[in-house]
């Protein structure tokens, strides 16, 4: 499984660092299965629903209750997350669209990648901007999110939990 991931991870930063440089929109795969499409239209969904619309009352809909994390600043399952999203702001309106779209999305088996781009002022020289990217796995069994992979560091105490990153509302 890791070394599935990993291989995905590989494939998307070469293409990453080619699209971050040209910020040319890449194609999403269109040649996933049904299964494979649907599973990446749940994590889209999830992504709206609960992240961005902060429904927590959604989470049960997408994720297993056994949800494994790979992110450090969080706990497995869904207890903590329902605990940290309902700390995160007023509930808003389930939008149609995400507000912000990744740079890619790909499906392949049950894991599904979000490569999400970000603009930042550049700590060498802050008139200038950069381009950098960050990502989101998930593993998908039984049309429920399994397992959750990010490009997150251990944040430092009280500094939040990443917020703003990938879209987050």
């Amino acid at each position: 499984m890791k070394a599935r991931l990993f291989a995905l991870l590989f494939a998307v930063s070469l293409s990453v660092t080619g699209f971050a440089q040209n910020k040319t929109p890449l194609p999403t795969n269109a040649k996933m299965t049904a299964q494979e499409k649907k599973n990446l239209q749940l994590v889209l969904d999830w992504w709206r629903e609960v992240l961005q619309a902060r429904h927590v009352e959604l989470v049960d809909k997408y994720a297993d209750s056994n949800l494994i994390q790979h992110n450090p600043n969080f706990g497995n399952g869904t207890a903590v997350l329902k605990q940290l999203f309902g700390q995160r702001g007023a509930v808003n309106p389930i939008p149609s669209t995400l507000t912000t779209l990744p740079e890619i999305q790909l499906s392949q088996g049950n894991i599904v990648l979000l490569v999400w781009g970000h603009d930042a002022p550049d700590p060498a020289d802050p008139s200038k901007m950069y381009h950098y990217t960050s990502f989101d796995g998930f593993r998908i069994e039984n049309n429920k999110i399994v397992e959750h992979w990010d490009s997150a560091m251990k944040n430092a105490p009280n500094a939040g939990r990443g917020e703003g990153r990938g879209g987050r509302q």
